[in-house]
């Protein structure tokens, strides 16, 4: 794993599994038909990714924190601004408010192409420790699956999931079609325990091809016009 060693939060929350399938929720609120056709209609400006695990794929920040000093840097800045975009989604900021155990403190959409990889890491700042990661496929195909600590998964669209992105972690797009998925941040409670509490837990399948596909050097396949950014090339040798 290409990625450097930072110490953990003091406050860093437990999370004792790799994937947790969890309880469903207000099916009107998460009614991904709908919510798919909002994010089309809504022309989503979507930004490539500045973190050399994730640069085959693309973003889109909808609550974050200040927009400086680069794209995305809004995602490890702080928390509870929402961004323009979210004016045009308006399903999509009341789940975020109103459909889910715990307001949202941080979400943004992620964009992953065919073919797109992410590669293995571990999502190492203090807020990352302290609150827990939740995905909800929007738009999806059986190809494209979630590696965590080895153990692949495949997550259906409008299904509800937590994984401990604290440990090695990344994903793979096998499939023809592009996969978008709701990243969402949960501060812990006891609303969101106690719907943690409720979930299952998924070990995932061993896929050997797969993971080594994963455990790559992102930065050896950095195609040519990055190479030339120096300032995007000085970004991911630090991190």
């Amino acid at each position: 794993m290409y990625q450097r060693s930072t110490p953990r939060s003091p406050d860093a929350v437990d999370k004792p599994y790799r994937f947790l399938r969890l309880p469903p929720l207000d099916e009107a609120a998460i009614d991904v038909a709908t919510l798919a056709r909002e994010l089309e209609a809504a022309a989503i400006p979507w930004t490539s990714s500045q973190w050399k695990w994730h640069m085959e794929t693309r973003f889109c920040v909808l609550r974050a924190g200040p927009d400086e000093p680069y794209p995305g840097a809004s995602l490890v800045t702080g928390t509870g601004v929402d961004k323009p975009i979210l004016a045009r989604l308006p399903r999509l900021r009341e789940l975020l408010d109103h459909g889910l155990p715990a307001p949202a403190r941080l979400a943004w959409l992620g964009l992953s192409p065919p073919g797109a990889r992410i590669f293995l890491h571990r999502d190492n700042t203090h807020h990352w420790d302290e609150h827990h990661r939740v995905h909800l496929p929007l738009v999806t195909n059986p190809e494209a699956r979630l590696c965590v600590s080895g153990g692949f998964v495949h997550l259906p669209a409008g299904s509800l999931w937590a994984f401990n992105n604290s440990v090695p972690h990344g994903a793979i797009n096998a499939g023809a079609e592009a996969r978008i998925h709701l990243m969402i941040d949960l501060a812990p409670s006891p609303a969101v325990s106690a719907w943690f509490e409720a979930g299952e837990p998924v070990q995932g399948e061993r896929a050997p091809d797969l993971l080594a596909e994963l455990t790559q050097d992102p930065l050896k396949l950095l195609a040519r016009g990055q190479l030339s950014d120096l300032e995007l090339v000085r970004r991911l040798l630090m991190q």
